[in-house]
């Protein structure tokens, strides 16, 4: 048996509009073991304990703690997978790892994910993890399930990450007999279709319990919601994003009649209601999104759906914009990252700026939530780019946009900035970095990979941007900060619709900020000085797992000048890394 978990998820004081999910990729994946005749179990840690929390750094953990989950582990389960989607998380799942090798240390573990995937290396020799999953998941924990069922070595199962307790290397591919090293095979390629993909296994999962406690992806919404995933990949290069590392530049829709299939399903199967798509980039062409939304409207499914995570504007026109409204979306967002020209030129940022507007106003016109996404503080930032954003700002409201975020730049791992700003000594995988990561959305930055700008001058510039935008709303006759606020206030005690962006991003301020302040009187995930020492050594590894790449000649060194990175193309300098099979020598235990 095959036994999944989604472990606590990590929240924190911050105003962010997209709550916790419940848990896609692990639905997919137990969908895909069952179809092969295999049994499966799913421990949703949060669903399972959506009251209890945990003091972890300056938030808390939502979900049930180490102990609880060991003790709901099959006895037959015979592996164990977990999912790691974020890297704030990962501390965290050290410790759940390791306490299910306290109890069980002969039955393996297997974790997967996003994080995962951006440092496998790092993953395996930081955690008592025996494998690691590279990218799309289903098709690697099948196959290392039939390995280990027949009792054959998983030694080349391509996407695939694990231990290797006879082998040890002086660098990459430079094998000895001495010691334990981990070897991580090359990737598996990329699905040139994704229609044969079994749809996500939500009987596993309380999705009433999400609701309930307004675990939802995309705005508040009276009723059950399941998250939707239409495609697969996003075309695009950005270079703060880890979406090409995870899913290589490519995006793969699914039949979009199928999709509309999966929606009635879950209307007729879990009463949902309400449905926010995960993708990357859902909405690239026309003839797609179109076909969508006129199978929903002649289903008449009576449904509402959302685009929280960010919307591309080529594809939207008048027409298109009553066909979302039509077919039940009361929601979307973009997320032009800037309004400065040159930052997006520096980040690859493929957007036209009067192509934006054109289709901000036509969503508008057809009376959807428009929100956007602005975010500061990148490497090559100068306060003349970000006084750009000002202007930028001021037009937005005038196109009728409905809510701006503002978010701090994190460096995720994967990226193309994370490895510039790596390869130059200026991040260090410690204590801070991982709390840097959960803070990126809170009022103040716990960081600043900014030379040109202070944290308190991010902190400035955020402010400077909300008091802009509610300052144009309120010249314009909308809703000022004032009315926004109340109509947040008023949202948070409201049992019925959908709020704004704004009411759910006051809402969850509030919320967290509150459980932040409970969870510092209550059980921590560990003692003070175990999360002191829990870091130690953990950059060095990564440096020289990273190191050892480059001396190899499988990936290059970031140049030190962010600025250039535009002119790289991602494919090329993934390529490598990804066909490579490599091998590293785990670090000498602890004493």
């Amino acid at each position: 048996m095959l036994s999944l978990i989604r472990p606590a998820a990590v929240e924190a004081f911050r105003f962010a509009t997209t709550s916790i999910t419940a848990p896609l990729g692990i639905a997919y994946v137990a969908a895909a073991v069952e179809a092969t005749g295999r049994r499966v179990s799913v421990i949703d840690a949060v669903g399972e304990g959506p009251k209890v929390r945990t003091a972890y750094y300056q938030g808390y953990l939502v979900g049930l703690r180490p102990p609880q989950i060991v003790a709901r582990v099959p006895a037959e389960a015979s592996l164990l997978g977990i999912s790691v989607v974020f890297t704030h998380e990962w501390p965290a799942v050290v410790q759940l790892i390791d306490a299910l090798k306290a109890t069980r240390p002969d039955l393996p573990v297997v974790i997967g994910g996003e994080h995962v995937t951006a440092m496998p290396e790092f993953c395996l020799m930081t955690s008592r993890a025996d494998y690691v999953v590279l990218g799309e998941g289903e098709e690697t924990i099948i196959e290392l399930l039939e390995r280990l069922e027949s009792g054959r070595t998983p030694d080349d199962i391509a996407g695939l990450g694990y231990r290797d307790d006879h082998v040890a290397t002086d660098g990459v591919g430079a094998a000895n007999r001495s010691a334990a090293a981990v070897v991580i095979c090359p990737r598996r390629e990329r699905r040139q279709g994704v229609d044969d993909i079994r749809p996500p296994a939500w009987h596993h999962i309380d999705l009433a319990t999400y609701y309930r406690h307004r675990f939802v992806g995309g705005m508040y919404t009276n009723s059950i919601t399941v998250p939707i995933l239409a495609t697969r990949g996003c075309p695009y290069q950005c270079t703060y994003c880890s979406a090409p590392n995870m899913w290589l530049p490519r995006w793969i829709p699914r039949d979009p009649v199928a999709v509309v299939d999966e929606i009635e399903h879950h209307v007729e199967r879990h009463g949902a209601r309400n449905f926010p798509f995960q993708d990357l980039t859902a909405i690239i062409r026309k003839d797609w999104i179109s076909k969508f939304c006129r199978e929903l409207i002649a289903r008449k499914l009576d449904i509402t759906w959302q685009l929280p995570t960010g919307t591309r504007s080529e594809a939207i026109d008048d027409e298109v914009a009553v066909l979302l409204k039509r077919s039940g979306m009361v929601s979307m967002a973009y997320a032009p990252e800037s309004g400065s020209e040159t930052t997006r030129k520096f980040i690859k940022k493929k957007m036209k700026t009067e192509r934006l507007f054109t289709s901000i106003e036509s969503a508008v016109k057809a009376e959807l939530n428009v929100a956007a996404f602005i975010v500061i503080g990148f490497p090559h930032d100068r306060p003349e780019h970000l006084a750009e954003n000002l202007e930028f700002i001021d037009r937005l409201v005038a196109a009728g946009v409905t809510d701006l975020s503002v978010g701090f730049y994190m460096a995720l791992p994967g990226t193309e900035l994370f490895h510039s700003l790596y390869d130059c000594g200026r991040i260090r995988l410690d204590r801070a970095y991982f709390r840097h990561i959960l803070d990126s959305l809170s009022l103040w930055p716990s960081q600043s990979y900014c030379a040109q700008l202070s944290r308190m001058e991010l902190f400035r510039w955020k402010l400077k941007y909300f008091l802009c935008f509610y300052g144009a709303k309120r010249r314009r006759a909308g809703p000022g900060l004032i009315a926004s606020i109340t109509r947040a206030v008023h949202g948070m005690i409201s049992t019925g619709g959908h709020d704004s962006k704004l009411q759910t991003a006051f809402r969850n301020g509030v919320s967290t900020l509150w459980h932040t302040v409970r969870a510092k009187f209550g059980p921590r995930w560990m003692s003070r000085a175990e999360e002191m020492t829990l870091f130690s050594g953990w950059d060095d590894i990564y440096r020289a797992a990273r190191a050892s790449k480059i001396d190899a000649g499988i990936v290059a060194a970031a140049p030190a000048d962010t600025a250039l990175l535009h002119k790289n193309n991602v494919v090329t300098l993934l390529a490598a890394d990804h066909g490579a099979r490599k091998s590293f020598a785990m670090p000498p235990a602890a004493e």
